[in-house]
């Protein structure tokens, strides 16, 4: 493998990287990796496949957005004009939308420049797409980078070397990293996407002081996909901290729907609210067969891909959807709201005397009306045609940059792009009424191991998870993310789990999944054991509850007790069966049957009677003090 930054290009920095790791800012570019994933799978460093996959076998597009501006060579008379506004989206439509695409250079992760990518050039759309610097330098891709960059997608900064972002690396991993992405890259990085989207209000303000207009930093806990979405409003003010969707469904937000449909759907909800939905994306694949090893974190299937990209498609040509990328959003939104517009005879003038007019200058679209209906107009700005639509008789949009300068309309008898209104686009989707109809394994009794912890420390939360037997899949997650951290350590010969945090303001604890990758939208059925055992030592200090010093809650989280905005099926929220374990120095082997945890003790969970064993979704080891700090081990998790 090449040495890190051994290109002569990156030389300008050499002294600043050296200084860097010096003092062991750059954890990552000593050996570090990816740790604390909350998202297995993402990439590392290794050998890419010694032959590239076979060519994907893409369906034709059902069309091709065309905004190619028009010269109009047949003039009509319009009539006097009228000015009616700015519009909120692009061409007034009711929403905008962007894709992400994490992790590209990953070797892991080809499938979006080599399957994603093609497919979107077929009709027209643009992405952005998150590299991180590492990995772009490891495999000398910095060519393919500038070509998408060159056919119009967005390249953000995902960082200097994919690691968990904290104010001590954030030197490295936010500065100099887009100091690096903008000297490679013909347009300077201005969207940030956080590794395993782990970020706080110290990383949020270091990023948006490295001078990144915006970032995908949405509290996400905050909603569901039923009813609350978690799409960002038409008014610019949170830049960086902007709602998002995940995908797979294991992760989404809309884990009550089947995976074929939540693409469209979060799509779907952002027009109902007239916002901006953004989509988190990983690798595109041409295969079907779960698991797909080799190509990264939760690659989407290539049919499913392609049918989502024919929708936004249609949606743009039913005007109901606006498809770009993050920072042109994000710049139409600041520059919308700051600029100003008006029309006199024949020439629409913009006021650009605001600063953030100027700052975020983007193409704006100006809704302009005539007295006659003609078939089109003629826009000139600059000498050049800009690009007209007709949103119905006698209304059309005017999309011009607002510093370039006044523009000039004239009639056309020459038909301009148009709306399509004979475009109907398919009915919202429903969700199921229980997540077990989505995805539901029963065990068979045997094996019962859960975990035994004996993999590489880098292997922890890899997915489906070896640990595992009997149709279980699940990985390990903990929270809050930014307070706590999880990881496999050696003890003598034997390999074990760490968790520990220190007053994170909130419950703490960390979690196996029985299926997917977070516990929620699956359901296991373990009523062919009879209950769990593990083996357990540590400490918990409990400053304001002494009577939970030196105790662990255990959970069994269910289908029936997690709430909906987590991937269960409870309508509001509430606690889960528990026990009550006491941990000290030394290891001890803790057995629970399942009749012997308690009932819920808050929330709207409260009424379930009983456990639900054909419904369980995870295991949770912690604590509900706020303000403790839990040094946990755990080893040799099974059902018995």
């Amino acid at each position: 493998m090449r040495t890190p930054f051994g290109s002569s290009r990156l030389s300008i920095f050499s002294a600043t990287l050296v200084a860097l790791l010096l003092v062991g800012v750059v954890p990552g570019l000593t050996g570090a990796g990816c740790a604390r994933d909350p998202r297995p799978g993402d990439p590392t460093v290794t050998p890419p496949p010694p032959e590239p996959p076979p060519p994907p076998m893409f369906n034709p597009p059902a069309g091709r957005i065309d905004t190619t501006p028009l010269a109009c060579d047949a003039p009509a008379d319009p009539g006097p004009f009228t000015f009616e506004a700015i519009a909120g989206w692009r061409d007034d439509a009711d929403a905008a939308y962007a894709m992400v695409h994490d992790d590209l250079c990953g070797p892991e992760l080809r499938g979006i420049d080599r399957v994603a990518l093609p497919a979107l050039e077929m009709r027209n759309l643009t992405a952005t797409l998150g590299p991180f610097v590492k990995i772009c330098e490891d495999f000398q891709l910095w060519d393919m980078v500038k070509a998408a960059q060159a056919k119009g997608h967005e390249i953000a900064n995902h960082s200097l070397t994919h690691v968990n972002v904290r104010p001590s690396n954030a030197a490295a991993e936010i500065t100099m990293s887009k100091r690096i992405f903008d000297s490679m890259l013909p347009v300077p990085v201005t969207f940030f996407i956080f590794p395993y989207d782990d970020f706080s209000d110290a990383t949020i303000g270091l990023v948006r002081d490295a001078g990144h207009l915006g970032a995908r930093a949405g509290s996400r806990d905050d909603n569901d996909g039923a009813d609350a979405p978690p799409i960002n409003g038409r008014e610019p003010g949170n830049d960086h901290t902007l709602e998002f969707d995940a995908w797979p469904r294991a992760y989404s937000k809309y884990a009550s729907f089947p995976e074929s449909a939540i693409l469209d759907l979060h799509v779907h909800r952002a027009i109902e609210k007239k916002g901006f939905a953004l989509r988190e994306f990983h690798s595109v694949t041409t295969r079907d067969v779960a698991p797909l090893a080799g190509e990264g974190f939760g690659p989407v299937p290539l049919r499913l891909y392609e049918r989502h990209l024919d929708f936004l498609v249609n949606a743009w040509k039913a005007n109901k959807v606006w498809t770009s990328t993050a920072s042109t959003i994000l710049r139409y939104r600041r520059a919308r709201s700051a600029c100003t517009a008006s029309i006199a005879g024949g020439t629409v003038t913009f006021d650009t005397t605001a600063a953030e007019c100027t700052r975020y200058a983007t193409p704006l679209s100006v809704i302009v009306k005539t007295a006659n209906d003609v078939a089109g107009l003629g826009a000139v700005q600059a000498g050049k045609p800009v690009f007209v639509r007709k949103l119905g008789p006698a209304r059309f949009s005017v999309t011009a940059d607002p510093t370039a300068g006044a523009v000039a309309l004239n009639g056309c008898a020459t038909p301009v792009a148009a709306v399509d209104s004979s475009i109907v686009l398919p009915e919202v989707p429903r969700p199921v009424q229980s997540v077990c109809e989505l995805e539901s394994v029963r065990g068979s009794g045997m094996p019962g191991r859960m975990d035994d912890f004996e993999r590489e420390p880098a292997a922890l939360q890899v997915l489906p998870n070896p640990g595992q037997g009997d149709g279980r899949s699940g990985s390990w997650s903990w929270h809050p993310p930014q307070s706590t951290g999880a990881t496999i350590v050696t003890e003598g010969r034997n390999r074990v789990l760490r968790f520990e945090g220190a007053r994170p303001g909130k419950w703490s604890g960390v979690t196996l999944a029985f299926i997917g990758g977070n516990g929620a939208g699956s359901c296991y059925d373990v009523r062919a054991y009879r209950g769990l055992r593990f083996k357990v030592k540590g400490t918990v200090e409990s400053p304001d509850n002494p009577s939970l010093a030196g105790k662990i809650i255990v959970s069994l989280v269910s289908a029936e007790t997690q709430s909906k905005k987590f991937g269960g099926d409870l309508t509001g929220e509430g606690g889960h069966f528990n026990a009550v374990v006491e941990i000290g120095p030394a290891w001890t082997e803790v057995s629970l049957d399942f009749a012997s945890f308690g009932k819920p003790t808050w929330g709207d969970s409260m009424s379930a009677a009983t456990l639900a064993l054909d419904k369980l979704q995870a295991i949770d080891w912690g604590t509900t003090e706020k303000n403790a700090v839990i040094d946990l081990y755990l080893d040799d998790v099974t059902l018995y």
